[in-house]
C-alpha cells in the first residue's frame, strides 16, 4: 500500500490539490452555539466492504451512483473497485500482475485510473465493460490519471527522464495521446468537463511562474491573475466557469472564479485563506475560508460568500458540493463527525472516527449520496455511502 501511494499520491502529486489538503488536514475544527439542524436524517452508513482486506478507499463518486476506489484484496493487493446499489466489483490489473488505483468513473460506469506494474512501473487504465485496458498511447517513465469525462477521454500527467517537478499533462482520446500545451515548462491537468474543456496550470520555461490554465479545443487560455504571484486551476463546469486558488500579495491563497475571461478573487471571509472544493453548473462555489489556523466551510454564488457555519450554526470545513449546492464536510461535534450543509440546515451524518483510526467524507452527487470512510477494523477504514435523498 505505502509503495502504490508514493507511485500515485508522492513527489509529483499536483501542487493544488496538495496544497489544500494540507490546509484543510491542519485547520481547527470548531461548533458554534447550538447542535446540526433538525433536518431530515440520513441513512446509516452502509459499509462497502473490501476485496477481502482490511481497507477500502474512495476516489470519485458519479452523479448515477457508481463508486469507485481503491481496496485491500484478501491477499495483501491494492485493486480498484468499482461500487454501485450494493454490487462491489473488483476492476482487477493490467497483464502481468501488479496494483491498480481508481481515479474518476463517469456517468456510464467507465473507470480511469493507474496501474502499477510488479516492475513499479505506473500506467494509465481505462475500464470499460469488465475490461481494464492500457493507454498505450501515453508513454512516459511513469503516469497519472486525473480525471475522466463521460465522452470517455482521460487526461492526467506523464512524466520523462527530462521532466520537471510535474511532469506533462495529456489527454487521451480514442486512442490518441495528446500533449497539453503550456509556457515551455510543466502542465498539469487537474479536471475536465463533458465539453472537454481542461482546467490546470501551466509552469514557464524557467519553473519560476505557475499560471492557472483552460484548455479549449487543444489551445492554451492563460487564465492570467490581475494581481498575485501564483495561480492554479483545479474545477471546470459545463459552462466553462473555473475555479482554483491564487497567491495574494501580503496575504495567503485565495480562492478564484474566471468567467470570460474575468478573473475574481472571491476572498476570504476577512481572514487570510481561501479555497474551493468545487464548482457546480449553477456557478455556485463550495469551499472554505478564514484564517489557516481556524478555516470554515462557504458557498459562494453571484459575488456573495455565505458563511455556512453562521447560517446553520455549525462549523466545519467542506469537503465536496453538489449540483444543487449542498456541501458536504467534516464537523467536530463532541467528536468528529460527518456534516452536510443544505440551505440553513446542518444534517449531522454521525461519528467517523473509532479509536485512533479517522475517517472522512469526501464526496456528494446529485441524488443525495454522499461517500467518504468510517474506520471499521483495527487496522484500516472501509468506504461507506449515506443516502440523504434528493433535496
Amino acid at each position: 500500500m505505502a509503495e502504490v501511494r508514493h507511485i500515485l499520491e508522492g513527489e509529483k502529486m499536483r501542487p493544488s490539490r496538495f496544497l489544500a489538503t494540507a490546509v484543510i488536514t491542519t485547520a481547527t475544527l470548531i461548533t458554534t452555539a447550538g447542535p446540526a439542524s433538525a433536518a431530515p436524517a440520513p441513512t446509516a452508513p452502509r459499509d462497502v466492504g473490501t476485496l477481502g482486506g482490511d481497507w477500502s478507499n474512495p476516489t470519485a463518486l458519479s452523479d448515477s451512483g457508481y463508486l469507485v476506489g481503491s481496496s485491500q484484496t484478501a491477499t495483501g493487493e491494492t485493486h480498484a473497485f468499482r461500487w454501485r446499489a450494493g454490487h462491489l466489483t473488483d476492476l482487477g490489473v493490467l497483464p502481468g500482475g501488479g496494483a491498480s488505483h481508481a481515479v474518476d468513473v463517469n456517468e456510464r460506469g467507465d473507470v480511469a485510473g493507474t496501474a502499477v506494474t510488479r516492475t513499479g512501473t505506473a500506467r494509465p487504465f481505462l475500464w470499460r465493460h469488465g475490461v481494464m485496458r492500457d493507454l498505450t498511447a501515453v508513454t512516459g517513465d511513469a503516469i497519472s490519471v486525473t480525471g475522466l469525462n463521460d465522452a470517455g477521454r482521460v487526461i492526467g500527467t506523464r512524466y520523462t527522464a527530462t521532466s520537471g517537478q510535474y511532469g506533462q499533462a495529456f489527454v487521451w482520446r480514442d486512442g490518441v495521446a495528446t500533449d497539453l500545451p503550456g509556457l515551455g515548462g510543466d502542465t498539469l491537468a487537474d479536471d475536465i468537463n463533458n465539453r472537454g474543456e481542461i482546467a490546470g496550470s501551466t509552469v514557464s520555461a524557467d519553473g519560476a511562474e505557475t499560471e492557472a490554465a483552460l484548455w479549449r479545443g487543444g489551445k492554451l487560455i492563460r487564465l492570467t491573475p490581475p494581481v498575485g504571484i501564483a495561480s492554479m486551476a483545479v474545477d471546470v463546469n459545463e459552462r466553462g466557469q473555473v475555479v482554483g486558488t491564487v497567491r495574494v500579495p501580503d496575504s495567503g491563497w485565495h480562492a478564484f472564479l474566471w468567467e470570460n475571461g474575468v478573473f475574481t478573487d472571491l476572498g476570504a471571509l476577512g481572514g487570510t485563506e481561501s479555497y474551493p472544493v468545487g464548482i457546480n453548473d449553477r456557478g455556485q462555489i463550495g469551499g472554505n475560508a478564514g484564517d489557516n489556523a481556524n478555516l470554515r466551510a462557504v458557498r459562494w454564488h453571484r459575488g456573495t460568500a455565505t458563511d455556512l457555519a453562521a447560517l446553520s450554526g455549525v462549523t466545519g470545513l467542506a469537503t465536496a458540493m453538489n449540483g444543487a449546492g449542498s456541501v458536504a464536510g467534516v464537523a467536530d461535534l463532541g467528536g468528529s463527525r460527518g456534516v452536510v450543509w443544505r440551505g440553513a440546515s446542518a444534517v449531522d451524518l454521525g461519528p467517523l472516527d473509532r479509536g485512533v483510526t479517522g475517517g472522512s467524507v469526501q464526496f456528494i452527487n446529485d441524488r443525495g449520496l454522499v461517500a467518504g470512510t468510517i474506520a471499521v477494523t483495527g487496522t484500516g477504514s472501509h468506504a461507506v455511502v449515506w443516502d440523504l435523498g434528493r433535496p
